[in-house]
C-alpha cells in the first residue's frame, strides 16, 4: 500500500484504509439512521457498549434466578465435599443403598446385597480386616494363595459367584481343611468378608497356580457343572464295560455242564469202588 511521507494516502486510492469512524463498506460505524450508538440502552439486550459495522455488543445482565442458582451450586458443592468425603459424616449413595438392602433383607443373603456391599468402602474395609486376621495365613495378604487357592484369578473350586463365595466362607470345606466361619464370625461379618473377596476377584495377583474351573460371570456352566463333568466321563465307561464282563460268567457255566457229564462217571465209579471197603470197615 502506497503511503506518503507525511503518513497520509493518496486520494482516490482503493487500497486506502477507511476513515476513522467509518466501516470498510463506507457506512458509518455509528449509524444515526438506525439509531445505533454506544451508550444506548436496549430493552432486551441492555446497554450497548460497542458497535462495529452494524454489529452491536451489549452488556447483558443474567437473570437473577440464574445467578442465585449458580451461587447456590457453589455453596452446595463445598458442603457436599466436606460432608461426604472430608468428614464422611453422610454415607455416599452406594453405601446408603447397601445399608438399606441389609436392613430390608432381614438376614437373607442375596446376590444383589453382596454386590452392593462389595461397592461399599466401609464394608470392604471391615472385610479386609477380618481377612487379615483369619484368612491371610492360608491365602496370603493379597489373596494370591498359599495353602489355600488364589482368590484373585478367574478359577474357582466351588464357584466364583457372590452366593457361592458366601456359602464357601460360611459353611467351609472340611475336605480342603477350611473351617466354617458362620459360627465364629456371625452372619454380618461373613457378608463383609465376602464383600472383600469380591473386591479382589479377577485382580490377577501373581501367586499360586490356578485351581478349579474357570468361572464366567453369568455363565450357566459356572454354577457347578464344570466340576461334575470330569466325574461323568469315567462313570459312563464302567457301565458300558460291565455288560461285557457280566456276560463272560454266563457263558462259562453253560460250557461247564457240557464237559462235566463226561468226566463225572469215572470219579463216581472210583468212589463207588472205594466206598465198599469203607462201609465194610465201618460195619466191622
Amino acid at each position: 500500500m502506497a503511503e506518503l511521507k507525511d503518513g497520509s494516502f493518496p486520494e482516490g486510492r482503493s487500497d486506502a484504509p477507511p476513515p476513522i469512524g467509518q466501516s470498510p463498506s463506507g457506512a458509518p460505524l455509528h449509524s444515526s439512521a438506525r439509531g445505533v450508538s454506544p451508550g444506548r440502552v436496549d430493552e432486551i439486550q441492555g446497554e450497548i457498549l460497542h458497535v462495529y459495522d452494524g454489529i452491536e455488543e451489549a452488556d447483558n445482565e443474567l437473570p437473577n434466578w440464574w445467578l442465585w442458582t449458580f451461587y447456590g451450586a457453589i455453596v452446595f458443592s463445598v458442603f457436599y465435599w466436606f460432608a461426604y468425603h472430608e468428614f464422611e459424616s453422610v454415607p455416599l449413595p452406594g453405601e446408603a443403598y447397601a445399608i438399606e438392602l441389609q436392613q430390608r433383607s432381614g438376614g437373607e443373603v442375596s446376590e444383589e446385597l453382596l454386590v452392593a456391599m462389595a461397592g461399599n468402602p466401609d464394608a470392604v474395609s471391615a472385610g479386609q480386616a477380618l481377612y487379615a486376621t483369619n484368612c491371610a495365613i492360608c491365602h496370603k495378604e493379597r489373596g494370591e494363595g498359599n495353602i489355600g487357592p488364589n482368590l484373585t484369578d478367574e478359577f474357582w473350586i466351588r464357584g466364583g459367584g457372590p452366593i457361592q463365595i458366601h456359602d464357601t466362607i460360611a459353611n467351609g470345606s472340611l475336605q480342603a481343611g477350611m473351617p466354617a466361619w458362620s459360627g465364629p464370625l456371625g452372619a454380618e461379618k461373613v457378608q463383609q468378608l465376602t464383600a472383600f473377596v469380591l473386591s479382589i476377584r479377577d485382580t490377577n495377583v501373581a501367586g499360586k497356580e490356578p485351581q478349579g474351573e474357570r468361572w464366567v460371570p453369568g455363565g450357566a456352566a459356572s454354577d457347578g457343572a464344570p466340576t461334575d463333568a470330569p466325574e461323568a466321563v469315567p462313570s459312563e465307561a464302567p457301565t458300558e464295560a460291565a455288560p461285557t464282563e457280566a456276560q463272560a460268567p454266563d457263558v462259562a457255566p453253560e460250557a461247564a455242564p457240557t464237559e462235566a457229564p463226561s468226566e463225572e462217571p469215572a470219579p463216581t465209579g472210583a468212589l463207588g469202588e472205594e466206598a465198599a471197603p469203607n462201609e465194610d470197615a465201618l460195619g466191622g
